[in-house]
């Protein structure tokens, strides 16, 4: 079922210096080639800069949206990742519904960027969303590497530590955000993503400066991997970004296309690659993989999952956010008779603790 398609990856929910990130296109780019990253979102604070900066660089994919807000809402939040548009909508940022009515209209992706973040006496500054009747969105930042630090900062000493081994800290998602994506989930279909939400902001301790989460970290750290239903074409004829080029054309199609049907993953590639995660599922009247609605098998009959890890680990398969199916080491079946959400978490013990390594997207066995 997977042997089709074909494998990308790379971080998505980017700043730079068109907002409030501290390094330009060029430096971010390069560390996402230093890595091997296939493609990067840059996501800049309500301004879109397409025109100017979408193209290849390095050999790497570079695409751009933009993170809207109302910078006047008071508490601040309701940050939206605009995937996918075709012109700036940040005079809409006032009014999530309409904004994600019109991301909807244009052909883009609107994605709640940190729905759900903690905080702490230290850093009481957060920005989540607070308009949960808002419909159509097409899916959540499951986790956002950056803003899940903000709740763990309880002390300077705390920080300082963090600022230099940030990966003794971070486990994945924070529970309830899984939570609330599997009661999302239980009505219709919503797509998850990861976000590194990467700024490279130096900050101050005392005599002590520190970059925080740089780009090269992040490109490193999480990655949203996609199943593309065609391969990429390369740069086909633009010598620049912002160059019109079908190859960029093409390959953005590919991106945004997978992202729409769910066809990804989120992996922390910072404790070991996640390249070659699959999952899929079958029974008699269908079959799909993460993303998929494959309706509900012939009466009596089951549904038979298969998940494939590229190293060990915890795989652990969740029907509406409850474990069904365990196993130690790279692989998982499970025959299952009911229907339901069907979703792939993956844990492996790196730095004295269970890291959450791999979080699929669901497969939707109903009708």
């Amino acid at each position: 079922m997977s042997k089709g398609y074909h494998e990308y990856f790379g971080n998505i929910h980017m700043h730079t210096t068109h907002s409030d990130g501290v390094g330009d296109f060029e430096e971010l780019v390069q560390a996402a080639a230093a890595v091997g990253l296939n493609f990067v979102f840059v996501t800049d604070h309500n301004v879109l800069v397409r025109e100017s900066e979408e193209g290849y660089r390095h050999g790497v994919l570079t695409l751009v949206g933009e993170e809207i807000h109302d910078p006047d809402l008071q508490p601040p939040g309701n940050h939206l990742l605009c995937l996918g548009v075709e012109e700036d909508l940040t005079h809409l940022g006032k009014n999530p519904q309409q904004l994600i009515d019109a991301v909807n209209e244009q052909g883009g992706l609107p994605f709640l960027a940190h729905p759900i973040e903690r905080f702490t006496e230290l850093i009481p500054t957060h920005y989540p969303w607070h308009n949960w009747e808002v419909t159509d969105f097409h899916g959540i930042e499951l986790w956002n590497y950056m803003s899940n630090f903000r709740g763990m900062v309880n002390s300077k000493a705390q920080a300082l530590l963090m600022g230099f081994f940030p990966h003794f800290f971070t486990r994945g998602p924070l529970p309830e955000m899984l939570a609330k994506w599997d009661e999302l989930t239980a009505q219709r279909p919503v797509v998850a993503l990861g976000g590194v939400d990467v700024h490279a902001e130096t900050y101050n301790i005392g005599p002590i400066r520190r970059c925080f989460l740089p780009y090269a970290h992040c490109a490193r750290a999480l990655n949203t991997h996609i199943l593309a239903a065609e391969p990429f074409a390369g740069p086909n004829g633009a010598a620049n970004p912002g160059q019109s080029d079908p190859g960029v054309a093409h390959d953005r199609a590919q991106v945004l296309g997978a992202l729409a049907a769910g066809r990804c993953w989120l992996g922390y590639d910072l404790v070991e690659w996640t390249t070659g995660f699959r999952f899929q599922a079958e029974h008699d009247r269908g079959a799909g993989v993460m993303g998929d609605t494959i309706g509900q098998p012939s009466p009596g009959q089951p549904t038979h999952f298969s998940v494939t890890a590229p190293a060990d680990g915890t795989i652990r398969l969740l029907r509406g956010g409850k474990t069904v199916a365990e196993s130690q080491g790279r692989g998982l079946e499970h025959t299952d008779a009911e229907p339901g959400v069907y979703r792939v978490e993956v844990w492996k013990q790196r730095w004295g603790r269970p890291r959450g390594w791999i979080f699929s997207n669901p497969i939707y066995v109903r009708e």
